[in-house]
């Protein structure tokens, strides 16, 4: 029974807010790329996938840390560095993740098949770029981004929206990444550990908020290449709320709980993409 309590936490399944981050913006784009005419296999395949992917995603990261995360309050307690999990049975987990999202994607086609091994392998490496690359958060936006995936699964690689989507994602992944960032920076600086608070500084939240106004522009920018309603660019406007709460947060150095509240954000999108699919 402890061996499973471990492999849960090592999966961060006690955490599910990774989880919300990843399927949300994956379902967006499901809705966005049918235009709401979906298929319920497609979306059971994504919630499924979403789980296995993020969960992979901690495995790896803890492996590969496992030697760093001793050093940190946030992380000395994880299962690796606290000997609850060998470094043995971590990679047996993430083998056994690695098969099943497999079986998952052979339900899928040749397309999402190929790109989801390609994101796969950045998946893999993503944890190691914090130790040579100046901004790991840039990184993570590129990688943990379901657009590419989802529009091969739908025979859509071609629609013009998937750009837009793509680049909306990863610039929002950063945004909030580097709020998550604010939370280790005196861990980082210690351990030698890049990430993009410390290549901003000072800066690091006007950066953010920048991108956030981005990450608006190429969602009203998407919402024009799909002929959305009006609706949608009055959502998308009001989805500055949102960030101008999480700027209030992080001025009150509560950065872990301006990191969360995109998962309500993204909520919210994908709660507007349906009502103007499926609703108007």
């Amino acid at each position: 029974m402890n061996k499973l309590l471990a492999i849960f936490e090592l999966m961060r399944l006690d955490k599910p807010i990774g989880i919300y981050l990843l399927l949300w913006p994956a379902l967006l784009a499901l809705v966005i790329s049918t235009n709401g005419n979906f298929m319920y296999s497609h979306l059971l395949i994504i919630i499924i996938g979403s789980i296995l992917v993020r969960s992979a995603g901690c495995v790896i990261n803890d492996i590969w840390d496992k030697d760093l995360d001793g050093g940190v309050k946030r992380t000395k307690t994880r299962p690796i560095p606290s000997k609850k999990l060998s470094t043995l049975e971590s990679w047996a987990v993430f083998f056994a993740l690695g098969v099943l999202s497999f079986f998952l994607l052979s339900l899928t086609n040749t397309n999402t098949i190929f790109i989801s091994i390609c994101f796969g392998l950045m998946i893999v490496l993503y944890p190691l770029t914090k130790r040579f690359f100046i901004g790991p958060q840039i990184f993570l936006g590129l990688t943990f981004n379901p657009t590419i995936i989802v529009y091969a699964m739908t025979n859509e690689l071609n629609n013009p929206t998937m750009v837009f989507l793509y680049l909306a994602i990863a610039a929002k992944t950063i945004a909030f990444d580097s709020f998550y960032g604010l939370c280790d920076i005196e861990d980082d600086k210690k351990l030698g550990i890049n990430s993009t608070p410390l290549w901003w500084g000072s800066k690091t939240l006007l950066v953010i908020a920048i991108l956030q106004f981005t990450v608006i522009s190429l969602f009203l920018i998407m919402g024009l290449k799909a002929e959305l309603s009006f609706a949608w660019y009055i959502g998308i406007l009001l989805l500055s709320g949102f960030y101008f709460y999480q700027h209030q947060l992080a001025a009150q150095k509560n950065f872990l709980l301006a990191f969360k509240n995109n998962h309500w954000a993204y909520l919210y999108l994908l709660i507007l993409s349906v009502f103007c699919f499926l609703i108007i």
